[in-house]
This record gives structure tokens, C-alpha cells and sequence, in this order.
């Protein structure tokens, strides 16, 4: 009877552990998943050479619609599943290993570094004052799905930052600043004052790579910045900050 392996791989070669790459080695089938996030040196071939193994990319379709392939060879293997960051950010993978339990295997979850505590580490804003985080979708057939626009209000109404992960669709990373416009799109739509041009945002850039940047900036500036390449994160802070975000805020700008 095998065990199924959850492995966070960081956000990139220098954050991968000793126990992601023992968990691959000892793993007989090994994923890598190609839809949660990106990285800019991890890759397949990389990762294959590291471990010496042979590794197959899947999507999210095939491990929401692949489970029952991957519970059935627990039965005379190990299984890996490897995701960029942390594995357990992505609900499918929670579900994989519910079923797994519920059919009597061992899960072992290896974590890894998320670009969600890695951005809020870098912010230097008050981990405590994090609201709910949401992801910044693509619009779909013309239509623009407002939930960010709304988890941003709500989070403000209580004081509290947030997190705007960006849609990865088909393999393609939203830009930075698509995202920062169509933030600003929503904002004519709805003008509720929930974001002005004024108001300062935290935009990380290639986050975990050497080329990364933090930096804080306002929309207004935001919109003129020259961006480098995906991916990209963006943290939109309270407008009631502690004095000492105030300061934290100014070493980014």
C-alpha cells in the first residue's frame, strides 16, 4: 500500500527543502501541478534533474477529474503530487487527500513557501491585520466578475489588507498591469470609492526569483510603472494603518 505525497516546492530552487525533494525520491509516480502557480526556475526538466526521476505535468482537470486513477495506484505505489508554493493553498489537492484518508491511505503534506506568507513577510504590514484573500479573474465573455471589488470593500470596511492573487488562464499569468487597470475599471463601474487613485498598493514582482521587486506605490503611479514579467501578486493595505505600516510602507516606495 502506497502513500500519497503532497509536496510544496517554494517559489523557487533556492526555497525547495530537503524534505520536498526526499519526498519525490521516494515517490514511484510523481506530478507536477501546472495550474496553481508559477515559478521562475522550477520547472519539469529542473526538477528532474535534481531527483533523477521522470515527472508528468498535470492541469487541474486531470486531478479533479483523474482522482479515482490516483487513489487507485495508492494500492502498490507512492504517489506525488508537487505544486509551486505551498500544495494544501489549492482546495483540489485538499479533496485528494480526503479521499485518500477515506480509503485508508497514509497523506503525508510536505509544505512549502506560499507566495501568500512570502508577500505579507515582504510587505512588512501586520500579518494580524489580513483580511479575506481573493483572486483577480479575467473577464469572461465581456462580463467583469466584481467579487475582488467586493472582498476589497468588505476587508476596508473592517480595516483590513488584501491579498489579490491573479487569474492564471490557460497557462498565461495576468500582467501586472492588466490587473491594476481592470482594478480601476471595476472601481468606474461600481464608484463606491473603494479604491481612488490615490491609494497606495503593494505590487510583488517575480516573487522568490533574483530579479524580484516589492515595492509601494499609488494606483495613479501604478499605471505609468514599467513591469517585467509575471508572475505578479498585489496587496491593497487598509486605509487605517498602524504608524509603523505607515513607515514600513515608505522603506518599499
Amino acid at each position: 500500500m502506497g502513500d500519497l505525497y503532497l509536496i510544496g516546492l517554494g517559489l523557487s530552487k533556492r526555497f525547495l527543502t530537503n524534505a520536498s525533494i526526499e519526498s519525490m525520491k521516494r515517490s514511484d509516480v510523481i506530478f507536477l501541478d501546472s495550474y496553481t502557480s508559477l515559478s521562475c526556475d522550477l520547472s519539469k526538466d529542473v526538477l528532474e534533474e535534481i531527483i533523477g526521476k521522470q515527472i508528468s505535468i498535470v492541469k487541474r482537470e486531470d486531478l479533479e477529474q483523474g482522482y479515482r486513477n490516483i487513489i487507485e495506484s495508492l494500492k502498490t505505489k507512492n504517489v506525488a503530487i508537487a505544486t509551486v508554493g505551498d500544495p494544501m493553498i489549492a482546495t483540489t489537492h485538499v479533496g485528494l487527500a480526503v479521499e485518500a484518508r477515506k480509503n485508508g491511505y497514509n497523506v503525508r503534506i510536505v509544505p512549502g513557501i506560499s507566495v501568500h506568507c512570502y508577500i505579507i513577510s515582504k510587505s512588512m504590514l501586520s500579518s494580524y491585520k489580513f483580511g479575506r484573500s481573493v483572486t483577480l479573474v479575467y473577464p469572461y465573455e465581456g462580463k467583469t466578475d466584481m467579487t475582488t471589488y467586493n472582498v476589497i470593500k468588505s476587508n476596508q470596511e473592517a480595516g483590513l489588507h488584501s491579498i489579490i492573487y491573479l487569474d492564471l488562464r490557460d497557462g498565461k499569468p495576468m500582467d501586472g498591469n492588466e490587473a491594476i487597470n481592470l482594478l480601476l475599471s471595476m472601481e468606474s463601474q461600481r464608484n463606491e470609492g473603494v479604491i481612488r487613485l490615490d491609494d497606495v498598493l503593494v505590487l510583488g514582482e517575480r516573487l522568490g526569483c533574483d530579479e524580484e521587486r516589492v515595492f509601494a506605490l499609488s494606483f495613479r503611479e501604478a499605471i505609468k510603472v514599467n513591469l517585467n514579467r509575471p508572475p505578479y501578486i498585489i496587496i491593497i493595505p487598509s486605509k487605517k494603518l498602524h504608524y509603523m505600516e505607515v513607515e514600513a510602507l515608505k522603506c518599499l516606495h
